[in-house]
């Protein structure tokens, strides 16, 4: 099975995100695809094809996680590989503790053979994967458009998720949820 370890977002912030792309989804200034509401989430750490029996070893490592809840805040939207070259529009998520809770994730998970690249980390959440512009100017017009509202919430769990490929857009499954603590 294809796995990744993820933070979910509950359903009115997904909400709110989603809906403040329909005008650039609507607008035909580009094509690709966007992500399904239900779909948004952000990545921690991917792990790839896994065999059921390695699925137990990670759920069990990361059920021995101990991590505090955190503030997490939607911030800007970019673009993955950069404003020139777009093939990824995503929202950048602001926490100070989402790379300490991946780099604990990844630790552990080394220990048990998984390899992790050390590439540079964004904290963010996909909204489109494009294909294609057809008119920039009426591309960053609609991107201007695009007010996500000051989103602040407490994460307080992340997910061990399944991909299973079907059709255009994948389906996500959650495999296992783990909760943080309380700070204190």
């Amino acid at each position: 099975m294809r796995t990744f370890i993820a933070l979910e977002f509950p359903e009115n912030v997904r909400a709110e995100i989603f809906h403040a792309f329909e005008g650039l989804k609507k607008s035909g200034s580009c094509y690709g695809s966007f992500v399904e509401k239900e779909n948004l989430h952000m990545t921690l750490s991917f792990l790839g094809e896994i065999s059921e029996e390695k699925s137990e070893a990670v759920k069990k490592i990361l059920g021995e996680i101990d991590f505090q809840k955190f503030p997490i805040e939607i911030g800007k939207v970019g673009f993955f590989p950069n404003e020139h070259y777009i093939k990824v529009i995503w929202l950048e998520i602001v926490s100070s503790e989402i790379a300490n809770l991946k780099k604990e994730i990844e630790i552990r998970l080394s220990k048990e053979g998984f390899s992790f690249t050390d590439a540079e980390f964004i904290p963010h959440l996909t909204v489109a994967r494009i294909k294609g512009i057809k008119a920039k100017s009426k591309f960053f017009e609609e991107i201007e458009k695009i007010k996500v509202p000051k989103i602040f919430f407490i994460s307080e769990d992340f997910a061990f998720m399944k991909s299973i490929l079907k059709g255009k857009s994948p389906e996500y499954k959650v495999i296992e949820k783990y909760g943080m603590r309380i700070r204190g």
